[in-house]
């Protein structure tokens, strides 16, 4: 466990204040709100997961002062996206009541990957376009392989249902630090403030992607590619 990691802790073990409510995805057999009931019901039960997600909260606020204002937008947004995804991890009878199988194993898990990913984001806005960055679709890794040569692996994934993927890999070739276009033509990746804008630019559909399945999106860096 990092330092920083722990001091957040043993603060929010003194202090945690309410979160504010969120809309959730639309589920089989429950409603909405019902679902983000749920989770959040889950998470008031178990003061392991209540400190995970207050700490999710205070390193958000903290990156909203660190990034640029566009990507620390950006960045509230994912995470709302992800906080309403959690509702996936419970499941539901048809009559719409909550299964009594204990949830709170999926949500750590979920809980503890995110804050992670949170606690490794880089706010230096100049940082070259190499690197790994992630969002809440996936994870992005742009390797720097000499002479402007670049290789790019990408793979993302339905954020609620899971319900299609996307496994891209390919090369490019720039001599500039915040832009590059794959040598197939799919994709252009363009580094905006703190974050990597990743936009297809290739005919649709795509055979590296499931149906309705897409690597664009809005990604933050969390360290240096292979």
């Amino acid at each position: 466990m990092t330092t920083r990691l722990a001091a957040f802790l043993a603060l929010l073990l003194l202090a945690m204040p309410a979160r504010g409510e969120e809309r959730c995805p639309r589920r089989a057999n429950v409603d909405c709100a019902g679902a983000m009931r749920a989770v959040d019901a889950a998470i008031a039960a178990d003061p392991w997961l209540a400190i995970l997600d207050q700490a999710r909260a205070m390193r958000l606020e903290e990156l909203g002062r660190l990034l640029d204002a566009d990507s620390a937008a950006a960045l509230r947004r994912q995470d709302a996206t992800w906080r309403r995804s959690l509702s996936r991890h419970l499941f539901f009878r048809p009559d719409g009541s909550l299964d009594e199988t204990d949830p709170r194993a999926m949500l750590r898990g979920s809980m503890e990957f995110w804050l992670m990913r949170l606690m490794r984001v880089q706010h230096e806005p100049s940082w070259r376009i190499g690197g790994v960055w992630f969002g809440v679709q996936g994870q992005v890794a742009v390797a720097e392989a000499g002479r402007g040569r670049h290789r790019i692996e990408a793979n993302t994934a339905d954020v609620f249902h899971v319900a299609w993927t996307c496994e891209y890999e390919g090369e490019g070739e720039s001599h500039r630090e915040d832009w590059l276009e794959t040598a197939d033509g799919a994709l252009e990746l363009r580094r905006v403030g703190s974050s990597l804008r990743l936009r297809v630019i290739g005919p649709a559909p795509v055979d590296y992607c499931g149906a309705a399945g897409s690597v664009a999106g809005v990604y933050f860096r969390i360290g240096d590619a292979d």
